[in-house]
């Protein structure tokens, strides 16, 4: 079966785009109201946004706000261009009340 150059690199361009992106291991409980999130496959900086942006919707979900524990920024020993972030963190409080207009 012979691959047309047009089909070789439509298939090579999606599977950078996929490996390029952002990946995490979602929100997982550590126990004592602990919470922890790991991303990976971005940069040190998009790393570290997506992980606290995902905290932060995981405590609004519960009507609460986010507190770190702990974070972890480092470099990925298998590609040096990208990072990893551990964010260790809590829901406590409550959120303020949304300002309502009318």
């Amino acid at each position: 079966m012979k691959i047309s150059i047009f089909k070789g690199i439509s298939v090579l361009t999606i599977v950078l785009i996929v490996v390029a992106c952002a990946a995490t291991t979602g929100v997982l409980s550590k126990g004592d109201g602990v919470y922890t999130i790991n991303i990976y496959r971005g940069n040190e900086s998009k790393v570290k946004l997506l992980a606290y942006q995902h905290a932060e919707r995981f405590c609004a979900g519960k009507n609460q706000m986010m507190k770190v524990v702990k974070e972890n920024l480092r470099a990925d020993p298998a590609s040096p261009n990208m990072g990893i972030m551990d964010l260790d963190f809590k829901c406590e409080g409550n959120l303020p009340p949304k300002d309502v207009k009318k």
